[in-house]
């Protein structure tokens, strides 16, 4: 090969070299750029998953207190119920002692 084809190549080949290296360093800055966008949005996702769990949380929170006032509620109506059925129960025996008394009292030996 002739020097002049040579120096031609040389120069052909650093030129493109050359475009290489600067669509390398720029592919390398785009590459550099989303890797901090994505960072941010994991940054805020991450905020915004960790609000959703804090009113989840203060949600169920809030349900279970107002779950165990009904829960009480229902038991103290329940107790209630149950003494006044218990209640009237104890009278009727007692009022059906009484009849069988007066009953064996008044009758004929």
């Amino acid at each position: 090969m002739d020097q002049e084809l040579v120096q031609y190549l040389n120069e052909r080949f650093n030129e493109v070299n050359d475009r290489i290296e600067r669509v390398n360093d720029r592919l390398e800055e785009r590459i550099d750029e989303v890797k901090r966008h994505g960072g941010m949005l994991i940054e805020d996702l991450r905020y915004q998953v960790r609000l959703v769990a804090e009113g989840f949380a203060t949600f169920v929170e809030g349900r279970y207190t107002q779950d165990q006032a009904r829960i009480d509620e229902r038991f103290n109506e329940t107790q209630v119920l149950l003494r006044t059925s218990f209640e009237h129960l104890t009278r009727q025996d007692d009022q059906l002692r009484q009849r069988v008394k007066n009953l064996e009292r008044n009758r004929p030996n």
